[in-house]
């Protein structure tokens, strides 16, 4: 969508020639990804109200400032616990580079339902970068006259659609195993070789003859002895398009003008593993933790998978199945090698980059012929590629790489004239800041369970006196017991979090008194890599260049 203000020069709010108040509003409208959405809730239906909003203050001579839109920023089918949107992050940026002063929404539950992110991001972020914030349906402005008192009432909503979020994740949870019970398939994409369709409102797996050729291929090459890596150079040379590419163009195999990329080791493993190519669906592996109070999602117990057989057409035989189980299960040596030194902490792990192509390098390990003990080196593994995104050979051992990691920090800390105590004294501050935040936070809820106890007693004054129905209380009371819950829960996780805190806080003092002990160091940890170095870049010809996380060489 165009934009329709130019960039404000100021951080602050400009005056106009009417003597208003001007402000360059980003307006923000989200659809939600669990479907349970009303009509009402539509994108269009959010702008239309957010541009009535401004039309209306705008019309009024008697208003106080001017709204001027910069910028429209939609996320479509994203969920509200999360602000990975990128509508949202687009908006956020235009905040921190001031081209937006102002953020209007249809509602608080449009801008997030996560309880805590939202509160802090409305109370605290927005007014230190100078951004106005409204919600036109809750009546909320945070920088109207009457916000201290209207800040109350977001808190409660902003509690309301946090429970309500958990609620829908319970809710859509319980959805999915009963439809995966029944046979439906419940990916958001189908294996390779199939295709979803509907019959009799159930999601059904068909084949797809082109895909399922390429699959069964690939199953028969393994069981006859090939390699994965030979695999992928003969699908490479066949002009196979990998899994994400043939979603892309929407065909196997590539043409003129496309780009082929040979196939990931991992894929051709998840081919070879995968239940479903024999018409069984084995589904619910993993599972979202929302309504526990947790985010992302987790693998479930074996236990708890739904496993439906003969849902559709198979691609292979069971016979031709098992020859590859036992492949891959035989090729697998039962046997470890036994350290009796454990030096296995791969201290370098994300942090090491090759200077070719500026890929993360994978760390492999190989055994001291000095002493029994596990040692790392790292490589490239684009340097093994087929295609063109092919690297330079890049391989250096950790020895080499800490030789001169420890020689670069003890130039360094001489530099700085580092103190043990301003490094524990700048930790505690963090921690105590940290701290800071949980207790106002347990002090906020503490205030909302005393006003809803107050609500509640005028709700059922209003029972007693029949203004309200009894099943009106009933659902009420139900509420009340539920947010109840849910504020116990969240102050005990407030209350681990302190501990936690505290307890970290010691920890880390306790290394950074040691930190400046590098001097006499022959060996590095992972705790002091992370603190201290963003990355480190390894080029092919030994050059080593190592980027710290305080810039200018300053702690």
């Amino acid at each position: 969508m165009a934009r329709t203000a130019k960039r404000y020069k100021d951080t602050n709010n400009g005056l106009r020639a009417n003597g208003k108040l001007s402000y360059y509003v980003g307006v923000y409208s989200r659809l939600s990804v669990d479907n349970h959405d009303r009509k009402s809730e539509s994108v269009e239906n959010q702008i239309d109200i957010i541009n009535q909003f401004i039309f209306d203050n705008n019309s009024n001579p008697n208003r106080e400032m001017e709204l001027v839109v910069y910028d429209t920023y939609i996320d479509r089918g994203i969920s509200s616990t999360s602000f990975e949107r990128n509508g949202f992050e687009r908006l956020m940026q235009d905040v921190k580079e001031h081209r937006v002063n102002c953020i209007i929404v249809k509602d608080l539950s449009r801008f997030g339902r996560d309880y805590l992110e939202t509160g802090n991001l409305i109370e605290k972020i927005l007014p230190f970068l100078g951004c106005r914030f409204i919600a036109v349906a809750d009546h909320f402005d945070s920088m109207a006259a009457n916000v201290n008192e209207s800040k109350l009432a977001m808190n409660i909503k902003n509690l309301v659609n946090d429970m309500y979020a958990k609620d829908i994740s319970k809710r859509v949870a319980v959805a999915r195993k009963m439809s995966a019970e029944s046979g439906s398939f419940i990916g958001s994409f189908a294996p390779y070789g199939y295709e979803v369709v509907h019959v009799q409102g159930l999601r059904k797996l068909q084949i797809n003859e082109e895909c399922a050729e390429v699959v069964r291929n690939i199953f028969e090459l393994y069981a006859q002895g090939i390699t994965i890596r030979d695999i992928i150079t003969q699908l490479y040379s066949d002009k196979v398009h990998r899994i994400s590419d043939y979603k892309k163009y929407g065909h196997v195999y590539c043409e003129e003008g496309e780009i082929l990329h040979q196939w990931s080791e991992g894929s051709i493993s998840g081919i070879l593993q995968n239940t479903n190519y024999l018409g069984n669906l084995q589904q619910c592996k993993s599972q979202s933790r929302l309504y526990e109070g947790q985010k992302g999602v987790s693998f479930a117990e074996e236990k708890d998978w739904v496993t439906v057989r003969d849902t559709h057409e198979a691609i292979i035989n069971q016979e031709l199945f098992e020859r590859v189980k036992e492949r891959k299960s035989g090729g697998k040596s039962e046997t470890k090698i036994q350290y009796k030194n454990k030096n296995t902490e791969n201290i370098y792990r994300n942090i090491l980059c090759c200077g070719c192509c500026g890929k993360v390098m994978h760390a492999t390990y190989y055994q001291s012929r000095v002493k029994d003990e596990r040692h790392y080196a790292y490589y490239c593994r684009s340097a093994y590629l087929i295609d063109e995104r092919k690297c330079e050979k890049n391989y250096i051992r950790e020895e080499q790489i800490t030789a001169f990691v420890l020689e670069q920090l003890r130039n360094v800390l001489k530099e700085q004239q580092v103190k043990a105590k301003d490094l524990t004294k700048l930790n505690m501050e963090e921690y105590e800041s940290k701290i800071a935040e949980y207790e106002l936070e347990e002090k906020k809820i503490a205030e909302e369970c005393e006003y809803m106890k107050k609500q509640a007693g005028i709700i059922y004054g209003q029972y007693k006196e029949g203004v309200i129905t009894r099943a009106e209380y009933d659902v009420l009371k139900q509420n009340k017991k539920e947010q109840d819950y849910f504020a116990e829960k969240r102050l005990e996780e407030i209350k681990r979090k302190i501990r936690k805190a505290k307890s970290r806080a010691e920890e880390e003092n306790k290394f950074l008194r040691s930190l400046l002990k590098v001097e006499k160091c022959k060996k590095l940890n992972i705790q002091l890599v992370e603190a201290l170095i963003e990355k480190i870049i390894v080029f092919s010809d030994g050059v080593i260049d190592i980027v710290y996380k305080f810039s200018d060489g300053g702690m």
